[in-house]
């Protein structure tokens, strides 16, 4: 996946909202999740930009947040 980092965020904010129930961490957890959404689309851009076919290539065979199990990935060259 893409954006491990993110998704490790979200997990993270997932297990607080499990742990700690607050009105908080209710309102925090949608606003978050978009947030780091929308930043690694922003993050996508600017890289697409800087390196062109060659991420867009990367892109289309690697999922951005939910990995793909059980399929085998082309080696890169």
């Amino acid at each position: 996946m893409r954006h491990p980092q993110y998704v490790g965020f979200v997990l993270i904010m997932l297990g607080f909202l499990l742990q700690w129930p607050t009105l908080l961490t209710l309102l925090m957890f949608p606003i978050l999740v978009t947030m780091y959404a929308r930043l690694a689309k922003r993050e996508e851009r600017e890289v697409l930009a800087a390196f062109g076919d060659e991420y867009a290539r990367y892109a289309a065979v690697t999922p951005a947040f939910v990995p793909r199990f059980g399929q085998r990935q082309p080696k890169s060259v």
